[in-house]
This record gives C-alpha cells, sequence and structure tokens, in this order.
C-alpha cells in the first residue's frame, strides 16, 4: 500500500502544482478567470481565486502528512475537486462556449474530458485516502526501484491528467 499512497501523492501533487502554475500565469490573473466562468458575481472572483489557491496549494503539502492527516489532505482534495467537477457541470449544461483555465490559458470549450479528467483525479484521492488509511506510509517508500516505478507511472499520470486540453483536441473533430 506505501507505493500506492506514494504514487497517489506524486500523481496529485504534480498535477495541482500545474494547475496552481497555470492559474496565476492565466491571462488575467486567477481573479479574471474566475470571472470569465461566470459561476459567482463578479466581486468575489477575487477570494474565490484566492481561496482556489490557497486550497490547491495546501493540499499539495498535505497529502505528505502520515496517518489521519493525510487521509483528510486527499478528502479535502476530492471535495475540490468535486466542486471543479460540479462547475464544469454548469458550465456543460450551460453550453457555455468558455474554456477551462485549470492548468493556464486554454482555447479548449469545456467539455466531457474535463469530466473524465476530474473523475481520475477523484479516483486518485479515493485511492490516496484509502492507502493512507490503511497505513501511516513513509514519504519515500523503502525499495528505490519499486518507488521509482510508481513515481514514474505517477508522473505519466499527471502529465496525461494535466493535457487533458491537448488530448481532447487531438480527438475531438473540428465542426
Amino acid at each position: 500500500m506505501e507505493y500506492l499512497l506514494f504514487g497517489a501523492r506524486c500523481a496529485l501533487a504534480l498535477t495541482l502544482l500545474a494547475s496552481v502554475t497555470g492559474k496565476l500565469r492565466a491571462p488575467g490573473g486567477i481573479t479574471g478567470t474566475v470571472a470569465d466562468l461566470g459561476i459567482v458575481p463578479g466581486r468575489l472572483a477575487g477570494p474565490v481565486g484566492a481561496a482556489v489557491i490557497a486550497a490547491e496549494t495546501s493540499a499539495i503539502a498535505l497529502v505528505w502528512l502520515p496517518g489521519p492527516a493525510g487521509v483528510a489532505a486527499f478528502l479535502g482534495a476530492a471535495a475540490l475537486i468535486a466542486a471543479f467537477t460540479a462547475v464544469l457541470v454548469v458550465l456543460i449544461r450551460r453550453d457555455d462556449d468558455v474554456s477551462c483555465a485549470c492548468f493556464g490559458a486554454s482555447r479548449t470549450p469545456v467539455g466531457p474530458a474535463h469530466l473524465v479528467r476530474n473523475g481520475v483525479l477523484l479516483a486518485v484521492c479515493g485511492l490516496g485516502a484509502a492507502a493512507a488509511a490503511a497505513g501511516p506510509g513513509a514519504a519515500l517508500p523503502p525499495e528505490p526501484p519499486a518507488a521509482f516505478a510508481a513515481g514514474l507511472v505517477a508522473v505519466v499520470t499527471g502529465v496525461l491528467l494535466i493535457s487533458t486540453d491537448t488530448l481532447a483536441g487531438l480527438f475531438t473533430r473540428p465542426s
């Protein structure tokens, strides 16, 4: 279980780090990104954006905590991703032609691929919470080759998740 925990920590931390970096570098910053979505009143865009950045940044560090704190961190990250997913569902149902700035500026409209990505992230959070509940798990598992393999799988998973917009564009026909 410690290798599963290590992999979940790596995949989630990498994905959230890319998310925070992308949101901060997006044109208009996080406030503009939140305002463009039209989910919250404009006056709340700044505070909501700051809360999102703080929550994502906290999760990056907190999932590395052992025991119940690590479980809580994975569950908190899952709640955050569930909230992001709810926003995506609203945008898809409104049929808004808005792109996801989850990892920075993008021209790919929000769609089913984003829901799949968030489903995978929720699964990573669930697996991480279960593995953290099974034992404390060292920050780095004891066998370097196995830890490397778990980390490599996590990095590949994270890169695929971060590349959702690019991958969706490859498999979507222009209309």
